[in-house]
């Protein structure tokens, strides 16, 4: 018996035997129309909201912030980001170890990597999290493990990212204006309750049998969830993993901080930003704009315009997300590089897992 993940990368050669029925050809054509149709509003989306930036600062103002920048303290925060990149690495690789999949934290730092590439360069509609669990789950022979774990790496990032965010607003509420602190509680309860309501399903899911739901892609998401929520009994992987989402919202704190001083804000103090950051991680997560595009810059711009003791001009805070992005993108570059070094393979779409 042999299980296939829901997107199959297989070797181009053996793809040429494969001939679909015409029923299958339909469905795939079907799927591939709506995956454009949601790229073509999400590049249109993203479009706007960079023009609506654009026409709104000074593109003089924003070339003297640029030439400004010390680009000593530009390497320093590439350096910081990549640490982020491992220590994501570290807490996947402890939610694996808890699915007893042993994967070497090397190969895992560059499949996060190839994950960035597949987010910001392949528009293929699988995502990075897609990707990274295929590869994981073929290496270890446990695709289900493999998918709650990438799950699992938002699910305790996010609680982490709260355990550092909601002191600092109860504490330091003085320095935020009344707007952002309700915009910012908001995004957090609407995530929680979402969280809240996949574990709920995932409970319901349990309680069916396959004579009333079938199909592989129910079997399938059983079986995962079914995965997730036996990840969520073990307090102890929960507890390393959040230490570690913790820890990287911290080396995310200190990248956009290294950026700022790069670009000299150094007048706002890095308490702030342990709320920007998440407040704008949570704002890109919205899935309307390609990969967060336009949203990030929106965010950042907007959040340092709230700021009630110190005055960042927009262009220095756009400037500041613009520098985020290239980052961003040099890391999906090597993690493009990575993947063409792991070899030619063909993507093809396979809806659901066989057995």
């Amino acid at each position: 018996m042999r299980t296939q993940f829901p997107i199959s990368l297989v070797p181009y050669e053996q793809d040429q035997t494969r001939r679909p029925s015409k029923r299958r050809r339909s469905h795939l054509q079907v799927l591939l129309g709506n995956k454009r149709l949601k790229f073509g509003l999400r590049l249109t989306c993203t479009v706007v909201l960079f023009a609506v930036l654009l026409r709104s600062v000074s593109w003089p103002l924003l070339l003297v912030k640029l030439r400004e920048a010390d680009v000593g303290l530009l390497m320093v925060a590439v350096v910081v980001g990549l640490s982020g990149v491992i220590v994501s690495a570290y807490q996947w690789q402890s939610l694996l170890s808890a699915e007893h999949i042993r994967i070497d934290l090397k190969r895992l730092v560059d499949l996060y990597l190839v994950g960035i590439a597949f987010n910001h360069f392949l528009p293929t509609g699988m995502g990075g999290d897609v990707v990274k669990a295929y590869y994981v789950g073929k290496e270890g022979n446990n695709h289900a493990g493999s998918a709650s774990a990438v799950i699992m790496c938002r699910m305790t990032g996010f609680l982490g990212m709260i355990l550092i965010s909601m002191p600092v607003v109860i504490i330091w509420h003085h320095s935020f204006k009344t707007a952002l602190i309700v915009s910012f509680t908001l995004s957090c309860v609407v995530m929680c309750v979402a969280l809240g309501g996949i574990f709920l399903l995932v409970t319901l899911l349990s309680k069916f049998t396959s004579r009333w739901l079938e199909g592989r892609a129910f079997t399938w998401s059983l079986k995962i969830g079914t995965t997730l929520r036996n990840s969520v009994a073990r307090p102890q992987a929960m507890r390393v993993a959040m230490l570690f989402g913790i820890l990287f919202h911290v080396t995310a704190v200190l990248n956009y901080y290294s950026l700022a001083n790069a670009l000299h804000i150094n007048t706002v103090p890095v308490i702030f930003y342990l709320v920007a950051v998440p407040f704008v991680s949570l704002v890109s997560f919205l899935p309307i704009s390609f990969n967060g595009f336009g949203l990030r810059e929106s965010a950042v711009v907007y959040i340092f315009s709230t700021l009630n003791y110190w005055h960042i001009s927009p262009e220095g805070s756009l400037v500041l997300a613009l520098l985020m992005d290239v980052e961003l993108l040099l890391f999906g570059l090597i993690g493009g590089c990575i993947y063409l070094a792991m070899g030619t393979w063909k993507l093809t779409s396979s809806p659901y897992p066989s057995d």
